[in-house]
This record gives structure tokens, sequence and C-alpha cells, in this order.
């Protein structure tokens, strides 16, 4: 990073921490996001804003674990990325938080309130089109903020599904429901994101009981697309 910007110290948790520990943590630490960790690589994050919608909104219980809540496909930059690649990062994914990486290497968290901060700071290398810049990511942010990563909820997500899409397609906010295999139970969750915009697999689900994983549904899963009657799951 250069020496234009500085960016903070990562705070992170455990992929299965739950919920209530990592919003203490929050607190202690001082902090508005958490950088969620699985087996020493970057999962995800999670932001206060995270925790009030997905987390208290939805009435996830609290000893839930942390990555039932977090987002996915954070959206990273190098540590030799300086204020233009940073601005434009920002401006494109309309996020108030960037993950600096260096490999798999978690270096640090630079902030859109830090540009901001240092833009107005006097001795900084801020020129007036920067500033103007800033402005214009700044405005872009409040006007349609989304989270800190992977894909924006789509409007058509609040409206009923069409009754175009095949048994294997859906959309976000659908469900998805996976008969018992061997001696497992059987399983239900909601999908948070899918491959294309036509609703192709690979889905992102969120299960019952908190965890994420991908999936191709196959002859055992069914999908529900919202807004249709529950007796009329594919």
């Amino acid at each position: 990073m250069t020496g234009e910007i500085t960016f903070r110290a990562p705070v992170t948790v455990p992929a299965p921490t739950p919920i209530r520990e990592a919003a203490e943590l929050m607190d202690r630490a001082g902090v508005g996001s958490l950088l969620v960790v699985d087996e020493g690589r970057l999962a995800g994050i999670v932001t206060d804003r995270d925790l009030a919608l997905r987390a208290v909104a939805r009435a996830v219980p609290l000893d839930a674990r942390i990555d039932a809540v977090m987002t996915c496909g954070v959206v990273t930059v190098g540590p030799s990325a300086g204020w233009e690649e940073i601005t434009r990062v920002f401006a494109e994914h309309a996020i108030r938080r960037l993950v600096v990486t260096d490999g798999d290497t978690i270096v640090g968290v630079v902030a859109l309130d830090d540009l901001l901060a240092a833009a107005a700071d006097p001795h900084t290398a801020a020129t007036g089109p920067r500033n103007a810049a800033l402005g214009a990511v700044a405005a872009a942010e409040i006007g349609h903020p989304h989270h800190e990563g992977g894909l924006p909820l789509p409007l058509d997500a609040l409206r009923p599904r069409p009754r175009t899409l095949s048994r294997w397609q859906a959309r976000v906010g659908d469900a998805v429901v996976r008969a018992a295999v061997g001696n497992g139970p059987k399983r239900d969750g909601e999908i948070l994101e899918v491959a294309t915009p036509a609703g192709d697999p690979p889905f992102l689900v969120r299960w019952s009981d908190g965890r994420l994983s991908y999936i191709h549904p196959g002859p055992d899963a069914r999908i529900h697309h919202y807004g249709e009657p529950v007796g009329s799951a594919r």
C-alpha cells in the first residue's frame, strides 16, 4: 500500500464462532466489521449492518454460527493498491470496506470513511479531483448500499417468481429442500446466490442449521420458488 493510504489491522473470527460472541468481539474491538476465516483463509465478512438485517431482523438464534450471516465473495485489493485503484473499486462495488490481501494472507481493511478522512486532512496528498471522485463514491454507496461482497439482491427477488424457470433454476430468496440421505436428516435452506442471471446452478444455500454451501440440485432436491404455494415446489 502506498504511503497515501493506511489500513486498519484486521479483526478475524473463525467460521464456527457463535453470533453472540462475534458481536461482543465487534464491540470490544470497536470495529464495524469482522473477517470470517475458515482453516486460515478468508471465507467472508460480516458487518454491523449484516447483524441487524440478517440476524436480528430474521430472528436467527444468537448461538448460530457467524458464517450463517456473513457475506461471501469478499471484495479485495492487493497491498500495493494506490488511491486511484482503491477509489475505483469502491465505486464499482458500492461498498464501504475493502479487504487488503497478499495471496491468502489477510493484511488489513480499508474503509471508505478512511479515504474521506484522508481527503479532509490538510496534510494529505489528495487533490481536488480526488475529493470529487470520493464524493461521487460516497453518494453512490449511500444511495444504493450493497453488502460488503458477493452479489447484490436483485429487485425481482421481492416479487413473485415467473413460472418459466426450469426445474433446476432458481432465484435469490427461493428455498431448496433436500431429502434425507442414508441416516441423515432432511435439510432445507434459503438460496443466497445463483450462478447466472437466468437462475442456473450452482446455488449458494444457507441451510437451516446455519451452514453455507454451494450445490447443484439433484434428484434428492426440490426447489420452492418464492411466492408460490408450498404444494407447488418443484
